[in-house]
C-alpha cells in the first residue's frame, strides 16, 4: 500500500472508533472513506499483516499499539497544520482542514516541531480540538455538547464536532468563535432548538446546531 494510503486509513480508523475506544466494520469505513467494501477489506489485510491493525471478518477492526501512535502522530501533524493556516496565514477555520489533509503527509518531525514551536506549542486547533504532544498525550478537556445545557446557565464555546465548511461559515455569519461566553435563554421541547445569548446578541440554534458545538 502507497503510506499516504496507509495513514489516511490509520486516521479514519482512530476517528470512527473515538481513539480505539470501539471497533470499526468495513461498512463504516467505506462510508467515511467513499470507496467499495471490498477495497475496505483489501486494505485492512493489508494493514493487519503490517502489524497496524488487528482485523477479524465477522468482528471488524481494530488499531494495534502500533497503529495508534502512527495515527496520533497524523492527528497531531494534522492539528498543527490547521492552526499554522490559521495563526500565521490568516485562513479560515472552514478552509484549513482541506489544506491541512494534504499537508499531513509531510513527514519531517524536525518540520512539525519547529511549527509547534513557532506556535507556542498550541494544545488546540483551531476548531478547539485537543493536539497530541510529541508523546500521544492529549491535554484533559471537560467538554460537553451544547445540547445538553441547562437554562439559565452559562458556558463558554470550546469546540465544535462539525468541521463542514457549511456550518463553520453559519457561525463566522453569526459572529460565534471558541472562547466566546453563552448563555442559554430558552430551549424548545418540540425539537430541541435553543434561544442563546452571546456577545450581547440573541441567537436561535437548531437542533443540529447545539448538537454540533461544544462547551465548557
Amino acid at each position: 500500500m502507497i503510506k499516504e494510503n496507509i495513514e489516511n486509513y490509520l486516521k479514519t480508523i482512530y476517528h470512527l472508533s473515538k481513539g480505539n475506544k470501539c471497533v470499526v466494520i468495513n461498512k463504516q469505513l467505506a462510508e467515511r472513506m467513499n470507496v467499495i467494501p471490498a477495497t475496505i477489506t483489501e486494505a485492512v489485510k493489508k494493514m493487519h499483516a503490517l502489524k497496524l491493525v488487528e482485523y477479524e471478518k465477522s468482528y471488524g477492526t481494530r488499531l494495534t499499539t502500533a497503529g495508534i501512535k502512527q495515527a496520533l502522530v497524523i492527528v497531531r501533524r494534522h492539528r498543527i497544520w490547521e492552526t499554522y493556516l490559521a495563526q500565521e496565514l490568516d485562513f479560515g477555520w472552514d478552509e484549513v482542514h482541506e489544506i491541512a489533509e494534504q499537508l499531513e503527509h509531510v513527514t519531517s518531525d524536525k518540520l512539525i516541531k519547529k511549527l509547534a514551536a513557532k506556535l507556542g506549542n498550541p494544545i488546540f486547533d483551531p476548531h478547539g480540538d485537543p493536539i497530541p504532544d510529541e508523546k500521544g498525550k492529549f491535554q484533559k478537556s471537560e467538554y460537553s455538547k451544547l445540547s445538553e445545557a441547562k437554562v439559565g446557565r452559562k458556558y463558554f464555546l470550546s469546540g465544535v464536532s462539525d468541521h463542514s465548511s457549511g456550518f463553520l461559515k453559519f457561525l463566522d455569519k453569526n459572529n460565534l468563535k471558541i472562547g466566546d461566553p453563552i448563555k442559554v435563554l430558552e430551549i424548545e421541547n418540540f425539537d430541541g432548538s435553543m434561544l442563546i445569548q452571546c456577545n450581547r446578541k440573541e441567537l436561535r440554534l437548531s437542533q443540529q446546531m447545539v448538537f454540533n458545538l461544544l462547551v465548557r
